[in-house]
C-alpha cells in the first residue's frame, strides 16, 4: 500500500517575517493611555496613526482647556502626567463600528477609568455583568 504525500512548497520552509509596526505608527486601533502618577487610565480609539492622536491629546493639555477632554481635566485637576511613551494597543480593528464596540468593552473592563459614562451608553446592558470591575 502506498500513500501519496504532496510535495512541500518553498513557502512552507521560508517564513516571511513582517516587522511589527511601532506603536505610534499603528492605525485603526483601540488604545490605553495610563497616568504616570495614579492608576487612572483612558481608553480611546483612532482610525489614524496613534502618534497623531497622542499629539492632539498633548496639544489639548498645552492649551489648558478642559473642553471635552477628560485627559486634560485630569492633568489640570491633579497635575499628573501621562505615560506618553508607553501607549498600550488593546485591539486592532479596521471597521469603525467594530472598533467603537471594542472601545466600549475596554472602557467597561477598566477599574480606574477616566472615560465618561456616556462613552459606553450604546453598549447593550446585557453585557454589563461581563464587565464588572469589582
Amino acid at each position: 500500500m502506498f500513500a501519496y504525500r504532496g510535495i512541500k512548497k518553498s513557502n512552507s520552509f521560508i517564513r516571511v517575517q513582517k516587522d511589527k509596526l511601532p506603536t505610534m505608527s499603528q492605525a485603526e486601533v483601540v488604545y490605553r493611555l495610563n497616568c504616570k502618577n495614579c492608576d487612572a487610565s483612558y481608553v480611546g480609539q483612532t482610525g489614524r496613526c496613534v502618534g497623531v492622536r497622542m499629539s492632539e491629546h498633548r496639544n489639548h493639555i498645552n492649551r489648558n482647556t478642559t473642553q471635552s477632554s477628560v485627559i486634560t481635566e485630569h492633568r489640570l485637576q491633579t497635575s499628573h502626567d501621562f505615560n506618553w511613551d508607553n501607549i498600550k494597543i488593546l485591539d486592532k480593528e479596521k471597521f469603525w463600528n467594530k472598533r467603537m464596540l471594542s472601545e466600549m468593552i475596554h472602557i467597561k473592563k477598566q477599574k480606574y477609568r477616566l472615560n465618561l459614562q456616556n462613552d459606553t451608553y450604546k453598549l447593550d446592558p446585557l453585557y454589563e455583568s461581563l464587565f464588572s470591575t469589582s
